[in-house]
This record gives C-alpha cells, sequence and structure tokens, in this order.
C-alpha cells in the first residue's frame, strides 16, 4: 500500500499544489503545508476512493475541505489576535489586504453548498463539469447551469460589494 501511495504521490504532488497554491492566494509555504496534509488525509482515506472521478479531482476535494478547515482555524486565531491587538492599541485595528482569490473564497462560503463546489472545483481546479457531475451527483447540464448562475453572481459581488471590475 506504501508503494502505491508513494507513486500516487509522486504523480499528483504538483497538481495538488497548484490548485492549492491559488486557493493559498500565491503563499507557497501555506501551500506546501496544506498539500502535505492534503496526502495526509488521502492516505487515511484511499479505501474510500470509489474511483468515480479522477484521482486528481478526489485529491482537490480533500484539499479543498483541508484548506477551508485552515481558514476556519486562522479566522478564530485572527479574532483572538484581533481582540488582543485592540485591547494593547485602544480599540486601533488595522484590516489585512487580501487578493481576489481570496475575496472569491470568502464569497463562495455565502453561496449553497452545491454551488460553492462547482464554482471552486471549476475556478480552482479547472475541473471538467463531466467529473463535477460525477462528484456532486447531478447531470452535466446541471453543472454547467450552475456554474454559470453561480459565477454571474460572483462577478455582480466581486463589482458591487468589493470594487473589483470583472
Amino acid at each position: 500500500m506504501t508503494n502505491l501511495f508513494d507513486e500516487l504521490y509522486a504523480a499528483h504532488f504538483s497538481y495538488v499544489r497548484r490548485f492549492l497554491l491559488r486557493l493559498c492566494n500565491g503563499n507557497e509555504h501555506l501551500a506546501d503545508d496544506l498539500t502535505q496534509e492534503t496526502f495526509f488525509a488521502a492516505y487515511k482515506s484511499i479505501s474510500r476512493f470509489e474511483g468515480k472521478c479522477r484521482i486528481e479531482t478526489w485529491l482537490c476535494s480533500i484539499a479543498q475541505h483541508v484548506f477551508y478547515t485552515f481558514l476556519r482555524k486562522e479566522k478564530r486565531q485572527k479574532r483572538l489576535e484581533k481582540m488582543q491587538t485592540m485591547k494593547a492599541d485602544a480599540g486601533v485595528c488595522i484590516q489585512e489586504e487580501h487578493g481576489l482569490e481570496y475575496d472569491i473564497i470568502v464569497i463562495l462560503k455565502r453561496f449553497s453548498s452545491q454551488t460553492s463546489k462547482v464554482l471552486s472545483y471549476r475556478l480552482f481546479g479547472e475541473t471538467p463539469y463531466s467529473e463535477i457531475a460525477g462528484l456532486l451527483g447531478i447531470s452535466e447540464n446541471s453543472a454547467k447551469v450552475i456554474y454559470h448562475r453561480g459565477r454571474l453572481k460572483l462577478k455582480q459581488i466581486l463589482e458591487k460589494e468589493y470594487g473589483y471590475e470583472v
């Protein structure tokens, strides 16, 4: 099992890392850490892989979960740090700037789970509609419709609330 997993790791490491690098807004150190966590989680759950999609898609789904878990932990940590900073600076707090990818991820949390997954797979993983359909148990046409409607809604929010010109 270990040799097979070593081959899986070697064959798909760069694909998963690139996916996470986009999610991490170019932060290579964070992408490397999360890639390692992704493959550790994949190793623990490889027996549940049913082969209904490409292995890259399955790994990116795990990577996305690992990334969102990281964001939740980071958000809690930043809230604690912000409270400490506010106490120390008598209420003065500077908000950290983020890039477009980060803003998209924040917005996707507001969408339905299915829309969020379809958009994430397409935008960050460049996953084909047929594989998204297989992963989510929907038709390929449904995946396309969900993507296009979600993309329009995402574009509107980015323009209206975040000031992007997309």
